[in-house]
C-alpha cells in the first residue's frame, strides 16, 4: 500500500475480541457491522503552573491525566446476535444485576479498508465496556432504517498501520 493513499471513511470493519467472545469453536474475533463509528480521541490534560524561578511569570505545563473519549458505534437494527448478547449482558436486568460471566471488558478492533479491500490503518481499543445503548426514533411517517447506537468507554488504544510489525522486527534485528 502506498504511503500517500488516502483512506475512505466509509470503508471500515469492526471486530471484538476477548474472553468469551469468539465464534463457536474458533479463536477468531467475530465481526459486528456498523454504519458509523466516532469517538476515538485521547487528550493529555496538563497542570499549568508558574515556576518560582521564572521572573517572567510565564506558565509552564506538567502532564497530569490522560482522558479517552467514549466510542459510539451506530447501525441499523437487526435480529439479535452474540455482539448484542454481550452488550445487554453488561447492563442490569429487571430480575437482577449484570451477567457477570458475560459482562467482561473486550478489545474493539476498528480497521479502515483500502480501495482493494485490504486492511489499512487500524485502532485497537482496550478494556472496552458498553456504557450506553439508545434506539432511534420510530415514526409511521418515516420509511428509513431504524438505527441503534452503542457507546463504549475504553481504557486506551493503539494505532496500527500495515507492515508496522515487520518493520519493527527488521529494525530490532539490525540493532543486535
Amino acid at each position: 500500500m502506498p504511503d500517500a493513499e488516502l483512506l475512505r471513511s466509509f470503508r471500515f470493519r469492526v471486530t471484538l475480541s476477548g474472553e468469551g467472545y469468539t465464534k463457536d469453536g474458533e479463536s477468531e474475533p467475530e465481526d459486528a457491522a456498523f454504519s458509523e463509528c466516532s469517538g476515538i480521541r485521547v487528550v493529555n490534560h496538563v497542570l499549568r503552573m508558574r515556576s518560582g524561578a521564572d521572573e517572567r511569570g510565564a506558565q509552564g505545563v506538567v502532564p497530569a491525566t490522560v482522558e479517552y473519549s467514549n466510542l459510539t458505534l451506530t447501525r441499523g437494527v437487526t435480529f439479535g446476535n452474540r455482539f448484542l448478547d454481550w452488550v445487554f449482558s453488561c447492563f442490569p436486568t429487571f430480575e437482577g444485576g449484570a451477567n457477570e460471566k458475560k459482562a467482561v471488558r473486550k478489545t474493539i478492533h476498528i480497521v479502515v479498508l483500502t480501495e482493494e479491500g485490504k486492511e489499512g490503518v487500524a485502532w485497537d481499543l482496550y478494556g472496552a465496556y458498553p456504557v450506553s445503548y439508545s434506539l432511534g426514533n420510530m415514526s409511521s411517517l418515516n420509511s428509513g432504517v431504524l438505527m441503534e447506537s452503542i457507546e463504549f468507554a475504553y481504557s486506551g488504544f493503539e494505532r496500527r498501520a500495515p507492515g508496522e510489525e515487520e518493520l519493527k522486527k527488521k529494525l530490532a534485528s539490525n540493532n543486535t
